[in-house]
Parts: C-alpha cells; structure tokens; sequence
C-alpha cells in the first residue's frame, strides 16, 4: 500500500479511514476527557473497575450472552477464544474461511502463540455455508459481515442452517463479529442477540463501525469469559489503566448504533450511483451492510496510481488501500459508510470513480499472477 499522505490531505473529500467525520486525534481526546467529566467517571486500574464492568455488561446484554469481556485488540480475543474451544474439545485444529482475518492479517497467531492449526473452507468468493463445516475441530469461525466479500452476508435461512449442521456436528461455532453492528439491516431487524444465537462465543470491534479509540469485547458463557480473563492476563492484555479506550467506547455505541441503518441506506444509495459506471463492478451490488468492495480490472499498484490521478482531477480521495484478488487481475478498494459520507454528494463521488476507471482503461496491461491473493 503506498498512500501520497500530501495529495491525500489536500483532497476536499476523504473516504479514506476514519469513516465518522474529520477529527484530530487531540479533539477525540478532549471529547473523551469532556465526557468522563460530564459522566463522573474516574480513573480505574487494571480492568477491573465499574466502567470497564459497565460497558462489558452493556454488550453482552446486546448480544444476548451471559457474560461478556473487554480486550484492548480483537487479534487477543479472538486468539483466546480459539485456544479456550482447543482445550474444551481436545483438538488442537480451528475451522477457518480462506479470507479470514486470522488467516490473512494476523502472522498466523493462532499458530504461533496458541499452538493451533487451522483447516481453510469455503470459497474465497463466497460467504461460508452450512456444508463448508467439517467434523473434529476445534470450533469454526463465522465473519458476519464478510470483510474481504465486499461485506456479504449469508441468508437468514443460511445462516440458521449453519448453526443447525454445528450442532449435528457437535462443532463450536465463535462469531468474528468486528463488523457485526451493521448486519441488523440486511436480517429484517432482527436483535444482535438473535443473530448470535448459536454461537458459542462472539467477538465484536469497539473501533471499527463504533468508531472507539481501541478496544474489543469477546462474549460467552459465565466459564468462556472467567477463562479468558486469564488468558488476557496471561498474554499481557491486562493493561494498567482503560481509559481512553473503554469511555470512549461508553461514549459511542448508542449513537453509532443508532446511527447504522442510515450508513447501510448510504451505502446502498452509493452502490446505485456508482454501479453503472463503466469498467468498475460494485459488490454486492446491492451491499448487505454499510460496506461496498468496488473491483477494476487490474493490480492495485496501477489502481493506486489511478486513485491518486482522480485525487488531482476532482479533489475526492477514495481510499487507502486496493485488495490484489485473483492473482492481479483484479483489485477492490473497500468503501464504508460512516458520518464521513452521509453528507457527500453522489455526483462527487462517481466523477471521481469515472476519473479512475478511465486512468485503469488506459495504463499498460500487466500480465496477472497465477495465485490467488
């Protein structure tokens, strides 16, 4: 990923991370500050006091689990969950999508640090399904939304025969939710809780959607989470002070959550604005959440150069980083929804997204790898 951060900074529009509005680092902390002071919130050691024991009931009350714990990284808690199912089943091999974030963005973590294998199934193009799932692990993780799909959901139906066939297969299933607040849309409004039914453990992003400064929270059963509490000591998550991680989370969620129908509707919207430009697909095309992949035909190193020229034609940033997929061939920059794009006008967003496509059609052709990214 190569980003001019000076061509980027000059841009009028910026959809590039973070999605919820222009704001310096220092005036997110002042809000964080102004807010404890408004709450009477108080500094509080090692994880163990009423704001840290608040927000972690908050979110496992919305996600309809009996208990719930806060992680300063998703990367800690979802290793944890893998290594807490290893040592209820006896077997040392996790189930795992082939785009999935342990597998793709995370040196193989739950390798290193666990001492666990992983089985890839699915395809890489598609949402996992309920045949995917094999017997003898470990658990299986389920990414609702899938990230590296643009988004993609399974079908309500699909995602309930999923959980049916892990039952049959006596197989735990742990939900990598890091995106998960904005799937309630595409289920007819069903509650958090309803979709994480079935799931032995769900992990769930503070900053991605909610916009924190930090911060995950992984939930379960009373015996998963007193467990994991010893594993985030264990692995040095048990840090000295929450703040500003913990209020700022207190802070947001009600909001943002508020909030995401109207960033899936703006995702939608912008789907439709941008799916009849020529040379550049939107998927899914419509989006299932407040997320859209927008594929071009070519390697990212040449979108990038593309993005950068339609930044100095109209003045919109699109995004920092294109993903390689099918051995170069073809690329997509990932676009979400957030307070950044509510206000942004269409227009604006697809003559930046026409520059693009015509820069791609006309760079030199570069012949495509013969793997997959």
């Amino acid at each position: 990923m190569t980003i001019d951060a000076k061509l980027r900074a000059g841009c009028e529009i910026s959809l590039g991370f973070p999605h919820h509005g222009v704001v310096t680092a220092a005036d997110h902390l002042r809000a964080v500050a102004s807010y404890m002071d408004a709450e009477g919130l108080e500094a509080e050691m090692y994880l163990g006091g009423p704001m840290v024991a608040a927000l972690e009931a908050k979110i496992a009350d919305l996600l309809g689990k009996p208990a719930a714990m806060w992680c300063p990284t998703g990367t800690m808690a979802q290793g944890i969950a893998a290594r807490i199912h290893a040592g209820a089943t006896g077997s040392r091999t996790i189930q795992l999508h082939p785009t999935s974030h342990l597998e793709l963005h995370e040196e193989r973590g739950y390798h290193f640090a666990h001492g666990l294998d992983a089985t890839l199934i699915g395809q890489w193009s598609s949402p996992l399904a309920a045949d995917d799932l094999q017997p003898g692990a470990a658990c299986a993780f389920i990414e609702l939304p899938q990230r590296h799909n643009g988004g993609a959901l399974p079908a309500w139906d699909e995602l309930q025969a999923i959980k049916a066939r892990a039952r049959a297969l006596n197989l735990p299933l742990h939900l990598d939710g890091a995106r998960l607040w904005s799937t309630r849309p595409f289920y007819d409004d069903r509650s958090y809780a309803g979709v994480c039914d079935g799931f032995a453990s769900v992990y769930v992003s503070l900053y991605k959607d909610i916009g924190a400064l930090g911060g995950a929270v992984l939930a379960g059963e009373a015996d998963f989470i007193a467990d994991a509490r010893l594993w985030v000591a264990r692995l040095g998550g048990r840090i000295v002070s929450p703040v500003p991680m913990v209020p700022d989370a207190l802070r947001l969620i009600e909001r943002q959550l508020e909030l995401m129908p109207a960033f899936v509707a703006r995702a939608g919207m912008l789907a439709a604005a941008l799916s009849g430009i020529e040379g550049v697909a939107v998927t899914p095309d419509p989006p299932h959440v407040n997320m859209l992949h927008l594929r071009v035909p070519c390697d990212a190193a040449t979108a990038e150069r593309a993005r950068d020229e339609a930044a100095r034609q109209t003045g919109v940033w699109l995004g920092n980083r294109f993903w390689d997929l099918e051995g170069g061939a073809v690329c997509a920059l990932e676009i979400t929804a957030g307070e950044a794009l509510l206000d942004i006008p269409d227009a604006r967003l697809a003559e930046a997204v026409s520059v693009l496509a015509r820069e791609i059609a006309a760079a030199p052709i570069r012949p495509a790898q013969t793997t997959e990214a």
